[in-house]
């Protein structure tokens, strides 16, 4: 069972830190699931892998940022 201290912050418990493997700096997430909150850990890694390679054949990051910001 973890406590939430006075600046209403939480002790994430070894074991889930390890099997989530939350180290310091790991962005972590609460995600409203049913009536309950699920911690997810790293959320824009999980972001970044759902979209991976959805725009094959299309402009590449330097291409649209050359687009919309014109040539450096």
């Amino acid at each position: 069972m973890t406590r939430v201290t006075a600046k209403y912050q939480i002790t994430i418990p070894p074991q889930v830190r390890k099997f989530l493997r939350i180290v310091p700096g790991t962005e972590v997430d609460l995600v409203p699931q049913g009536g309950q909150f699920v911690l997810v850990a790293d959320p824009l890694e999980r972001l970044k892998k759902k979209w991976r390679g959805k725009y094959r054949g299309r402009q590449t990051t330097d291409q649209y940022l050359e687009e919309i910001r014109g040539p450096v």
